[in-house]
């Protein structure tokens, strides 16, 4: 009895340990090419802090569709992080009002399940 209990009691352990690195993993895995998960640059601005980030104000890095923002940039919110993974060249001419805005960041069709995966890991990113 004593030995089905601690057994229960690891696996338990294991499953909510684990939990958290599946997700880390996933959306590791679609951006870590391009970002850190830091406030270092790599060829995108570092992800660390960016929800609730103001669009295109991470330090040392330059972006290219900040010249076309007409009126103040946008805040990283889960409906804006949406629309930008899954087509960030058609988001940031919604999003600065530009049709000739244009952004470093391919498209990167991320849509439903995946999309919620990344976007709390990235809330997690503080």
């Amino acid at each position: 009895m004593k030995k089905t209990v601690m057994i229960a009691s690891v696996a338990a352990m294991l499953v909510s340990v684990s939990l958290p690195v599946a997700a880390h993993a996933g959306a590791e895995s679609r951006c870590k090419s391009c970002h850190s998960f830091t406030d270092k640059n790599k060829n995108g601005p570092g992800l660390k802090g960016v929800f609730g980030r103001t669009a295109g104000t991470h330090a040392g890095y330059k972006y290219k569709f900040t010249k076309y923002i007409k009126g103040e940039p946008w805040v990283w919110d889960e409906e804006h992080l949406r629309a930008w993974m899954l087509d960030s060249r058609k988001a940031v001419k919604k999003f600065t009002g530009n049709p000739k805005a244009k952004t470093k960041m391919g498209p990167q069709h991320v849509k439903g399940a995946k999309a919620d995966e990344i976007i709390a890991f990235l809330k997690g990113l503080k």
